[in-house]
């Protein structure tokens, strides 16, 4: 089976287990700028993660054999007081990378004036880029979720975005159907806090319908889920029966043709 991991922090893990991603099967990733950086930083220090990311993490994962992509966006929360106009206005230069292939992970946490701003404003710049979307929100545990999720999804369409090119990432239980019908992609992220593997393979089992609009993501460094989660997904689909061409429509084709890449 093909596998593509559509949204994992490469950055936060060592080498063997991401020769053990390539080994189960993982034969390209997304790895999309965090929306939270763990403390205060200039913008700086945003160019610099961007930088590894393009200079080191595409070329040192590719020695192992998975080839990498990247989203590139400002977090909404840890840059230093009034510089994200910094941030914003140096990431079109970026997005010219040709590893660059989306804007993300934008989005909301609480949907509050600062997040909704950040996120117009990343709408607007992915627009003028020709360029998808990855969308962040809140954890499914948490009790705003499904109102920002709603509100998220107010956005994309105020500002007229095209919702196909959108990544609604995160997605639980308690959003699934409104995900499902938002005309965006759902993404499902396996989390310690979000999904596990076989309630992301049920749900792609018990939604044929929908299964050229969904794709998987281990989510991976921000939860303990692991570096196989895609891997894991993909085994108990096969163990439930799915035919292997129905797998490899959420775990390669999806996402392979939303971000338009160039593996076979």
């Amino acid at each position: 089976m093909r596998l593509f991991d559509s949204h994992v922090h490469l950055d936060l893990i060592g080498g063997e287990d991401i020769l053990r991603m390539a080994w189960g099967g993982v034969e390209a990733a997304m790895v999309p700028s965090p929306h939270l950086l763990k403390g205060l930083f200039e913008p700086e220090s945003l160019f610099e993660l961007w930088d590894k990311t393009l200079d080191y993490i595409v070329k040192y994962v590719a020695s192992m054999g998975i080839e990498v992509y990247a989203g590139i966006a400002v977090p909404f929360y840890g840059i230093a007081a009034e510089k994200w106009e910094v941030c914003l206005k140096k990431m079109p230069e970026y997005l010219k990378e040709d590893r660059v292939v989306c804007v993300g992970e934008i989005g909301l946490d609480v949907a509050n004036d600062h997040e909704k701003w950040l996120m117009r404003e990343q709408i607007a710049i992915a627009k003028d880029a020709g360029l998808p979307l990855i969308v962040h929100g809140p954890t499914p545990r948490e009790p705003q979720v499904v109102d920002v999720t709603d509100e998220i999804i107010k956005v994309l369409k105020d500002e007229k975005f095209p919702l196909d090119k959108v990544v609604l990432d995160h997605t639980g239980k308690n959003t699934l159907q409104k995900r499902l019908r938002s005309g965006c992609v759902t993404g499902l992220s396996i989390c310690y806090d979000k999904l596990t593997a076989e309630e992301a393979a049920e749900i792609v089992e018990q939604n044929p319908a929908e299964r050229n609009n969904i794709i998987i993501g281990s989510e991976l460094g921000y939860g303990g889920a692991g570096h196989l989660s895609v891997v894991k997904a993909a085994w108990a689909m096969k163990h439930d029966g799915m035919p292997v061409s129905e797998i490899e429509r959420v775990t390669w084709e999806n996402p392979r043709r939303l971000f338009g890449l160039a593996v076979a």
